[in-house]
């Protein structure tokens, strides 16, 4: 069935991934069963997300197509049609906004009402975005590009509350990841080759701390008390406090295509080029 490009975790009883043949599948953790019928994208799935409240699925694929799905049904709900690949969306804690990001090109960032199709916000502009993520409490959302680092905007006016300049751009142009919050909101965290970057929103202020593999670019995925980072073929965990790595590196035979965290932090899913996923 394909590579599995993006998986999210629908509860903590299911998750749900996207292949590079254009399938989305929902699976059951306790017994591996598929769950419904098999949803069908425009093109290779590139980004997914699940809304806390069990409603929504959205993807984002190579068919330039942010699309919305009901997670009850795997029923598609209406889909918004880009100008290139959308290789990253998510969605506002309050399961009422989705933010889908094309990668190339400009006006490459739109906001939507997840119910009506509604665009919120004119549409924004950073090249090269692979990833997007709102922030906690959804009055927020963070971009981050391949080489024009990491910006922050509102989701009320579309405002730029944050701006790094280039420093912490991914350098990939591989198709990961690499953005989470802090649980707070008050810290952004972006991983690149070889390292985590941490930055402060409220003063501007930057950390970073080396990673378990500096060659291959890494995805994140985080939770209130640690991030989980892939890279290559093995996971390692880190308390985003302290910047301590916590336990060994989870090692893996094949390398990692993504990752996710489930909602309480018990379950990490990884994605593989062969089509499985691991919980």
């Amino acid at each position: 069935q394909g590579a599995v490009n993006a998986v999210a975790f629908v509860d903590e009883s299911q998750v749900v991934a996207g292949y590079d043949t254009s399938d989305i599948r929902r699976w059951k953790i306790e017994d591996g069963q598929q769950q419904g019928q098999t949803m069908q994208a425009g093109k290779c799935v590139r980004s997914i997300a699940s809304s806390q409240d069990g409603r929504w699925i959205v993807s984002g694929d190579n068919g330039s197509r942010v699309t919305v799905w009901n997670a009850l049904t795997n029923e598609k709900v209406r889909h918004a049609q880009y100008g290139n690949w959308v290789w990253a969306v998510d969605i506002s804690s309050d399961c009422t906004k989705v933010v889908g990001a094309g990668y190339y090109g400009t006006d490459n960032v739109r906001l939507f009402d997840i119910s009506s199709g509604t665009q919120l916000l004119p549409t924004v502009s950073h090249t090269y975005t692979c990833s997007v993520k709102f922030s906690p409490d959804g009055s927020r959302f963070a971009t981050v590009s391949y080489d024009y680092g990491v910006r922050v905007y509102s989701t009320h006016d579309g405002k730029v509350l944050f701006d790094s300049g280039t420093e912490g751009s991914t350098n990939s142009s591989r198709p990961v990841t690499p953005l989470v919050w802090s649980a707070d909101g008050q810290q952004l965290f972006v991983a690149s080759k070889g390292k985590i970057a941490s930055f402060n929103i409220s003063d501007s202020s930057s950390t970073e701390w080396p990673i378990h593999e500096n060659q291959i670019p890494p995805s994140i995925a985080s939770n209130d008390i640690f991030i989980a980072c892939s890279a290559g073929s093995s996971v390692s965990l880190w308390d985003w406090m302290s910047q301590r790595q916590i336990g060994p590196i989870i090692t893996h035979t094949a390398q990692i295509r993504c990752i996710a965290l489930s909602p309480s932090g018990g379950y990490l899913a990884c994605g593989f080029a062969d089509g499985k996923i691991t919980i």
